[in-house]
């Protein structure tokens, strides 16, 4: 799980990624970060992707990815946005996509 001082939460800090940050995508997860001198990562999941139930289910799966990953991401700001789609990937297939944007923007270490 990602603890909370790694979470991005505030509606400004969440606004400020997605003007200025760089983007990359995989077909059912979008990337934006900034380069910064703390880690914090954010997750958005629309309404398009289902109802509640479904929408937490994969909110709890790509933050236990991020958490994974944590020790080899460098410092920054990043939005991870799932896409319509995801709903049907399994676990190592969400984990799979991530790990290719991280690796794909230089965020990896």
């Amino acid at each position: 799980m990602l603890s909370k001082q790694y979470r991005l939460r505030k509606r400004g800090s969440f606004s400020y990624v997605r003007v200025h940050g760089v983007r990359k995508s995989e077909p059912c997860i979008s990337f934006t970060y900034i380069t910064g001198n703390c880690k914090r990562i954010g997750i958005v999941v629309s309404n398009k992707i289902g109802k509640a139930v479904k929408r937490n289910l994969i909110k709890r799966r790509m933050r236990g990815v991020a958490a994974e990953f944590l020790g080899r991401i460098s410092n920054g700001q990043m939005i991870f946005s799932a896409r319509p789609g995801i709903e049907k990937l399994s676990y190592s297939e969400i984990k799979a996509q991530m790990e290719r944007l991280l690796v794909k923007s230089g965020v990896m270490k």
